[in-house]
This record gives structure tokens, C-alpha cells and sequence, in this order.
């Protein structure tokens, strides 16, 4: 028995080739969690909040570095960097936040 299949009425230009799958990359914070970061808050609390960051700073401790990406069909979507720097004593004495981009769609 054989079959022969055919692709008419198929217009492969309506499908989009190649699959691009959508990436994230880094530690996905919410506003909310964000919002829960104060100055004055421990490493530890900081953890609990927002979990260990992917990056700390190689040359200091007192520095950590989350970073967030987020591409879909080849294109970047949302991209921020948040940056906690600790006193000496391990307690946050510095939030920086960047947004680069926001979601287009």
C-alpha cells in the first residue's frame, strides 16, 4: 500500500520559518517583588525577595547585579538591570534600576 501526499492550498508564506523561540534570560523580577527591597535590608532578606543574583561583582562583594532579557521572534522585548550595593556590614545602602525597554506588545 502506498500514499501519496500532497501540500496544495498550502501557502508557506503565511508560515513563519524559522521557529523563534521565545528566550528569557536572567532573574525575572516583578514590580512587586522590587518594590519589597529597602535600604537597611540584609543579604539574606534580599534572597528570600528576589533569590541569588546570576552576577556579582568579581572585584567586590558588596555589589550584586540582576540582569533580565526578555526576546521573542528574534527581537528584543524587555531588558533591565537592578543593582543592590551592601554597606560593609551586608546591608543594602544602594538600588539602582534600569529599564531599557518595555514590552511592545
Amino acid at each position: 500500500m502506498y500514499w501519496l501526499c500532497g501540500c496544495t492550498g498550502v501557502n508557506f508564506s503565511d508560515w513563519h520559518f524559522p521557529y523563534m523561540m521565545e528566550v528569557q534570560q536572567g532573574n525575572y523580577i516583578t514590580e512587586a517583588e522590587f518594590n519589597q527591597i529597602k535600604l537597611g535590608m540584609s543579604k539574606e532578606q534580599v534572597v528570600f525577595v528576589l533569590n541569588y543574583p546570576l552576577s556579582q561583582f568579581l572585584f567586590t562583594k558588596n555589589r550584586w547585579d540582576f540582569y533580565y532579557q526578555y526576546h521573542k521572534n528574534n527581537d528584543l522585548k524587555k531588558k533591565y538591570q537592578i543593582t543592590l550595593f551592601f554597606d560593609k556590614n551586608g546591608y543594602v545602602d544602594g538600588i539602582n534600576k534600569s529599564v531599557d525597554r518595555l514590552f511592545t506588545d
